[in-house]
């Protein structure tokens, strides 16, 4: 699936909006993301309808570092990609994603693959779970506040994705 992400500002508040499109994992929807104030909403891509936004929530910035990743990934964000952007800068996070300056991309790819050796030794060492407690606990209060939504959070052996809780919305 290709995600659509819309990026505007909405100079009156200063506010950095992201919209990204679920169509692969929850049809006729997309999570529209307040970085500046860390709320997420759900809307419905009918924007005639009177209820447009479904939804919101008010995430941690921990919750937020782990759901950017999942977002712009959602049929598989690795661990690794979690692991790097639960410890990086948030807005150099933020900048990584979704700005096109290529010095931060490098920055963050090298980061990205630190993150990546870091738990290939992990686990190695048997200490992969321990590694990962904080993206862990991130991942916990964040699939509780995407379930009220009607989205969950599931593992896989080589990373997460979003998947729909219902499956005929």
């Amino acid at each position: 699936m290709e995600v659509a992400i819309n990026t505007f500002i909405d100079e009156a508040q200063q506010d950095i909006f992201h919209q990204f499109d679920l169509g692969g994992v929850f049809p006729g929807h997309e999570i529209m993301v307040n970085i500046s104030s860390s709320i997420i909403s759900l809307v419905s891509k009918e924007r005639r309808q009177e209820g447009y936004v479904l939804s919101q929530r008010v995430l941690t910035e921990t919750e937020m570092r782990v759901l950017l990743p999942l977002l712009t990934l959602p049929h598989c964000c690795p661990h690794e990609i979690l692991q790097a952007s639960y410890h990086c800068p948030f807005d150099k996070l933020v900048q990584a994603l979704f700005s096109h300056d290529v010095t931060a991309r490098v920055q963050w790819n090298q980061q990205v693959h630190m993150y990546r050796e870091r738990l290939f030794l992990a686990h190695q060492q048997g200490t992969k779970r321990a590694e990962m407690r904080g993206v862990y606990n991130a991942l916990f209060g964040l699939r509780q506040k995407l379930e009220q939504m009607g989205i969950s959070i599931r593992a896989r052996r080589d990373g997460y994705y979003l998947y729909p809780l219902k499956k005929n919305l």
